[in-house]
């Protein structure tokens, strides 16, 4: 093999595995100066010896050429990989075929002690998802995370995942790799119903909110000796990781009874709360949190501690309210807001009045921000004054942030229950 076929053979190697070919399995199309730079300016000497390369090539079936102005044999345009298992092989590397059987075989191996999962990784791993990184190595990996854990449904007690990786393959990036790696294929089983293990206790990510108000929690299974209060009878502010949150069964408005004060049922109190996006607002408002009973911080579109606690906060029967910015991504974020809830929210000062009372301090959206109005849903247009501002930001292009927002006159008002 020549240089110049050698280079034009590393194009492909090169680019192929995050190309639209290795996903639908159309040729590879590389244009002549991504491999030649400067093609048309190059030596005479260089410029033949990369034409009589690709040229051979062509001659052994494995490429096709593209000449400028069918031009042949003067000016290559581009070069269009056909026979990628012949590339593979002619590189001496292993082709997406091989290493995708390589992945089955490790599965079905693997299946003996494995149970569906792998089943199903031995009857649906493709040459794409080999592309992607998965292989036989990998497969293995994953069924020795698998055993290790079965003995440990909610994590090994006392050990990170890094320390846990370094146990199991003495790399401490392997396990963070074979999870990212796998992690399409373990969607596609788990929407195929097949049983995937919870591996977000592994996830090295620690979400986390803050919630104010006077609040009891109820932490534990109810009803068990395991159950155990958590009263925030000051109302200050709690940041609360999503591990915390995850026990947390129920939770409860403190109301005033007399000099008591006693916790009482969400939904039979009228108990409400506030979700805010952005924390300098949170904090604002959390200083003068009458007459809500609780203000929940969002901090932009909800992580999981904030989908696990607004759950917590929608079972527990309160009813909820929401403060963002006045442009497409803060609409969307009350969507979410509403779509973990299961129902309603009342937007807070997020209406047109809002926003031509702030519209000299809007900013200029970009045209990606102003297109996500597309996704807004009609049961989100159709709450109180969100119609109306997606019409004036659409109109004007501008958005308002939150933090520019009084929210005075929203909690002096009689009807803010509403």
């Amino acid at each position: 093999m020549t240089v110049w076929e050698q280079r034009i053979l590393d194009g492909f190697l090169e680019r192929y595995p995050l190309s639209a070919a290795a996903i639908g399995g159309r040729p590879l199309r590389i244009k002549a100066e991504r491999i030649l730079p400067d093609f048309a300016h190059a030596s005479p000497d260089e410029r033949e010896s990369f034409l009589e390369a690709a040229e051979s090539l062509e001659q052994q079936g494995l490429v096709s050429l593209v000449w400028v102005n069918r031009r042949k044999h003067e000016e290559l345009a581009a070069i269009v990989y056909h026979a990628r298992e012949a590339l593979f092989a002619l590189a001496g590397k292993p082709s997406p075929s091989v290493v995708a059987e390589e992945a089955r075989r490790a599965a079905r191996e693997a299946a003996q002690h494995g149970g569906p999962l792998f089943r199903f990784l031995a009857e649906t791993l493709t040459p794409e998802d080999a592309v992607r990184g998965i292989d036989g190595e990998a497969v293995r990996d994953l069924a020795l995370l698998v055993q290790q854990l079965s003995a440990y449904p909610k994590g090994l007690p006392g050990i990170t995942p890094r320390a846990l990786s370094v146990f199991l393959y003495r790399d401490s990036k392997r396990l963070e790799d074979i999870l990212d790696v796998l992690s399409r294929v373990l969607s596609r089983a788990s929407h195929q119903g097949i049983e995937v293990p919870d591996f977000s206790f592994l996830e090295r990510s620690f979400p986390e909110t803050m919630i104010a108000g006077k609040v009891a929690f109820t932490i534990g299974e109810s009803g068990t000796t395991a159950e155990s209060p958590l009263v925030n009878a000051s109302g200050s502010i709690l940041g609360l990781p999503r591990a915390t949150i995850l026990n947390i069964k129920r939770i409860a408005p403190i109301r005033a009874a007399g000099q008591n004060m006693s916790a009482g049922d969400a939904a039979e109190q009228d108990a409400s709360v506030l979700t805010v996006e952005n924390k300098e607002t949170f904090y604002a408002l959390a200083e003068h949190i009458h007459p809500l009973d609780c203000i929940l911080y969002i901090g932009g579109h909800p992580n999981g501690a904030v989908r696990a606690l607004v759950s917590v906060l929608a079972a527990s029967g309160f009813r909820f309210h929401h403060a963002g910015d006045l442009d497409p991504d803060g609409i969307l974020i009350m969507q979410e807001v509403a779509e973990i809830t299961g129902q309603p929210v009342s937007p807070v000062r997020m209406d047109q009045a809002t926003f031509d009372q702030y519209r000299y301090c809007g900013r200029e959206l970009e045209q990606s921000m102003l297109r996500r109005t597309t996704l807004i849903k009609d049961e989100t247009r159709a709450l109180p004054g969100i119609e109306a501002l997606i019409q004036s930001i659409e109109a004007t292009g501008l958005g308002v942030e939150q933090e520019i927002i009084d929210y005075t006159p929203w909690f002096s008002r009689d009807d803010r229950n509403t």
